[in-house]
């Protein structure tokens, strides 16, 4: 039977979202999860019996099916697909590949989320041509990509990008910082979606999300007008170190957070252009929160048409 189809999954830490691609990389359909809920389970027999659903609804049989692209929040050993650590899902050496290929009888090919956000953004979005660039996603944690000579840089243990951990302000080392989540960064912990809804819970008492959080800025809100202004002074402080190491030609800011940032960007360049020689281009991703779904698209088809 001839394969003309490739599902994708992005795992994120709020929601998981299926899609069915064809092989000329046009998105046929989605449907959404939330990940709070699938964890209530086991995550990968939940995505199983969703794209099982989806195959179903379409009319298409698993014969027809090239492949299956995941992008996931945490860091994955890519030639086995064990998810070495992921916080925001409690994963620690989950083996999602293996378990994925057993349930659907299909090949899996996985990669880290930001990693796979990039390879989105290289298909169908703000990097198509781009050889030296940095893409931070901000969500409910912060993850960064590079593009280093056109290349995917991934890093001796498949941690390089993890951005979240860095560490933008001096007094932690004497001093510490409590996690937003175990297992969550510094900088993840102050910029994050979680970490600033956090901030603003231990303030206020009360619960918001990342997107109410800002919604709360918009109208306003003293607290978190101050949470977002340090966040983005962090986040900030993030890219121009980065830039100042690796000197790309764009950084490019996604995630549901990162796309939050338009009212910031101004401030966040000026200071690249204070703080480095060479200022890269400071632009927002354009693709609505796909650039993971597409990059798992473009995953799983690099993996077939290099197999």
């Amino acid at each position: 039977m001839v394969k003309k189809y490739v599902l994708a999954v992005d795992i994120g830490g709020t929601s998981i979202e299926c899609g069915l691609f064809d092989s000329s990389g046009k998105l046929l359909s989605t449907s959404m999860l939330e990940t709070m809920e699938v964890m209530q389970g086991d995550v990968a027999e939940n995505v199983a019996d969703e794209l099982r659903r989806k195959m179903d609804d379409n009319g298409i049989l698993f014969e027809e099916v090239y492949g299956l692209g995941i992008g996931v929040p945490g860091i994955v050993e890519v030639a086995s697909g064990v998810v070495l650590k992921a916080p925001s899902l409690k994963w620690d050496h989950y083996p999602l590949k293996e378990k994925l290929q057993r349930l659907l009888q299909l090949p899996v090919y996985i990669g880290n989320d930001v990693n796979t956000g990039l390879l989105g953004e290289v298909e169908a979005g703000g990097l198509q041509h781009v050889q030296h660039a940095i893409y931070m996603m901000i969500g409910t944690s912060i993850g960064v990509a590079l593009v280093l000579n056109g290349e995917v840089y991934e890093g001796h243990q498949f941690s390089a990008g993890e951005a979240g951990y860095m560490i933008t302000d001096k007094s932690v080392l004497r001093d510490g910082f409590q996690p937003a989540r175990p297992g969550y960064g510094f900088l993840s912990s102050k910029a994050g979606g979680f970490g600033m809804a956090n901030e603003y819970e231990k303030k206020t008492g009360k619960s918001v999300s990342a997107k109410e959080l800002f919604s709360l800025v918009e109208k306003g809100n003293e607290t978190a007008i101050h949470i977002v202004n340090e966040a983005v002074d962090y986040i900030t402080s993030a890219v121009i170190n980065i830039t100042a190491i690796l000197n790309p030609e764009v950084i490019l800011l996604g995630g549901g957070v990162g796309r939050e940032l338009s009212p910031y960007l101004q401030k966040m360049d000026g200071n690249l252009e204070k703080f480095v020689p060479n200022k890269p281009k400071l632009v927002i991703s354009s693709m609505q929160n796909r650039s993971v779904l597409y990059g798992a698209f473009s995953l799983c088809r690099k993996q077939v048409k290099s197999s």
